[in-house]
C-alpha cells in the first residue's frame, strides 16, 4: 500500500501526514470537520485554553460518530480503528513537533 504525504492545517498549526491515497478526502473532510469545531468552541468563547478547546472538539466528534453509530448501526470496530490510528498518526506528528 503506497502513502502519500498531505500537508494541512489543523488548528492554525502546520502538520505532512501519510494517508493511502484512497483515504485522503477522507482525511481532509476529518480535517475540516475539527477545525470547524475548535472554530465554534473557541467563537464561544466560554473556553480560552488550547488545550481545553482541542479537548472539547475531540470529545464533540466522537459523541457525534456514536450517536451516528447508534442511530445508524454502523460498524463501530472500524471508527473505533480509524479514530485509533488517526490517534497515534496525531501523536507521532506533535511529538516530533515538540
Amino acid at each position: 500500500m503506497s502513502i502519500e504525504q498531505v500537508s494541512l492545517e489543523i488548528m492554525g498549526r502546520a502538520f505532512n501526514i501519510g494517508t493511502p491515497p484512497e483515504e485522503k478526502a477522507t482525511l481532509l473532510q476529518a480535517v475540516n470537520m475539527l477545525n470547524q469545531k475548535f472554530d465554534t468552541i473557541k467563537q464561544s468563547g466560554r473556553i480560552v485554553e488550547t488545550d481545553k478547546i482541542i479537548i472539547m472538539a475531540s470529545l464533540n466528534l466522537v459523541h457525534d460518530l456514536l450517536k451516528m453509530t447508534v442511530k445508524d448501526d454502523l460498524a463501530i470496530g472500524e471508527f473505533e480503528r480509524k479514530i485509533t490510528d488517526m490517534i497515534n498518526t496525531c501523536d507521532k506528528v506533535l511529538s516530533k513537533s515538540a
